[in-house]
């Protein structure tokens, strides 16, 4: 394969080993791999160097939402790691989005910004529940902008949005709740799912996919995948 998939793999597994096991076999045809909650409960930031160094882009997503003192702390105190992408909750609002950037553009190593707009498991009740009254598209655009205008590099939204969001936001954009099966939705919102070939179609700049590659042969899986999308 000439060319890497834009496909950024969800190796959600605390277990070290094994998700540099899966990295080493998927490394050559895919972008990189995403880190979160889950691997760091039990492993530093440091060890995200490991998968630097098999040439792949790391994509760490804690999604971060704190007090502004506490964010810009926490992301400061990642300079000098071989971290290319971190989330932040565009919940946090304007000032504090439009600080991190600063921070992360004044590093060493500078880290490019995803701005989380509304998680894939939730739908308009969801919202409703925590006070909200917007609906899903309306509250997602929203919260897209805000990352438009703090100067976010990227976005994390769902398939479905995608367009809505091109409208209003110009960077990257990561999609999850990638599915070549509809019927395997796991704890993803199926309303809000879409196969990669129509991910790619409708703007997306990258692929996030984790079960769907690394539940069983991931070199298999990602051809399958990388052969929908001809």
């Amino acid at each position: 394969m000439d060319k890497k998939a834009p496909i950024f793999v969800a190796l959600d597994t605390p277990n070290l080993n094994k998700a540099i096991t899966i990295a080493n076999d998927i490394k050559s045809f895919v972008t990189g791999i995403k880190v979160g909650p889950i691997f760091f409960s039990k492993n530093s930031i440091d060890k995200v160097n490991k998968f630097s160094e098999m040439n792949l882009k790391v994509f760490v997503d804690n999604k971060i939402h704190d007090l502004e003192s506490i964010v810009l702390k926490s992301v400061a105190s990642l300079n000098s790691e071989c971290i290319d992408y971190y989330t932040i909750h565009t919940a946090n609002g304007l000032k504090t989005l439009s600080k991190v950037k600063e921070v992360c553009v004044g590093m060493s190593r500078p880290i490019k910004l995803l701005g989380v707009t509304v998680l894939t498991s939730f739908d308009d009740s969801n919202l409703k529940e925590i006070g909200i009254k917007n609906k899903m598209e309306e509250q997602i655009k929203q919260l897209a902008s805000l990352a438009q205008e703090s100067k976010l590099d990227g976005v994390i939204c769902d398939g479905k949005n995608i367009k809505s969001v091109r409208n209003v936001f110009k960077g990257e954009l990561f999609v999850p709740g990638i599915r070549l099966n509809r019927d395997k939705m796991h704890d993803q919102n199926p309303s809000r799912s879409i196969t990669p070939k129509e991910a790619l179609d409708h703007g997306a700049t990258f692929l996030v996919c984790g079960r769907e590659i690394i539940e069983g042969n991931p070199r298999e899986n990602i051809q399958k995948i990388i052969n929908s999308l001809k």
